[in-house]
């Protein structure tokens, strides 16, 4: 079970986290986000990972500015919450679904990234809610899907059972939007290792 702590704003969090054991840190590139980062501040969280993958999400942006981010930072994953016009090149591609219902997941059989992640729908906010959707919803088959949206320690076991690719978190390991709690980072891990 990999694990993906998004929404990293500082060195030291994505320092602790993947010394915790993530396997992604997660840095949000879209203008709207309260934890959103600029290029030089993701290089930096970039350049301070010894083996986690540094992990771009982007709301607005087109694929050509995607792209040179993704260049620029040293992205090895972009995760887009709108279809792009075309695949982006020369990195992973994750596509994220927000779940409203049942046909939210079409968009499954028509799209060709290297993994989707599901979150949960809101209508104002395109990711980092921490709500938790239906999970009764989700198809049989998720060993290409990062799952999203309201994961915690007090969940952490029942999303594993699902059997996932990874387990994205955001805002139940934070003390504020944009920066971690260490003990819950803590707690958190040690729970998806059980």
């Amino acid at each position: 079970m990999k694990v993906k702590i998004c929404g990293i704003t500082r060195v030291s969090d994505a320092q602790l986290a993947e010394r915790l054991g993530a396997d992604f840190i997660g840095v949000i590139f879209a203008e709207q986000s309260p934890r959103r980062v600029d290029p030089a501040t993701a290089t930096q969280i970039g350049a301070s990972l010894t083996s986690a993958g540094l992990v771009g999400v982007f709301v607005e942006q087109d694929v050509s500015q995607v792209e040179e981010i993704a260049r620029c930072v040293g992205l090895a994953a972009v995760q887009l919450y709108r279809p792009p016009s075309r695949r982006p090149m020369d990195v992973d591609y994750i596509q994220a679904i927000r779940v409203r219902d049942r046909n939210s997941f079409e968009a499954m059989d028509s799209l060709t990234p290297d993994y989707f992640l599901v979150d949960h729908y809101d209508e104002n906010i395109m990711g980092g809610t921490g709500q938790s959707f239906d999970w009764s919803l989700l198809p049989s088959q998720l060993d290409k899907v990062f799952l999203s949206g309201g994961i915690s320690q007090a969940n952490a076991r029942r999303a594993c059972e699902l059997k996932p690719y990874a387990l994205d978190v955001c805002s139940s390991v934070e003390r504020e939007p944009g920066i971690k709690d260490p003990a819950k980072l803590e707690r958190f891990l040690e729970e998806v290792r059980r």
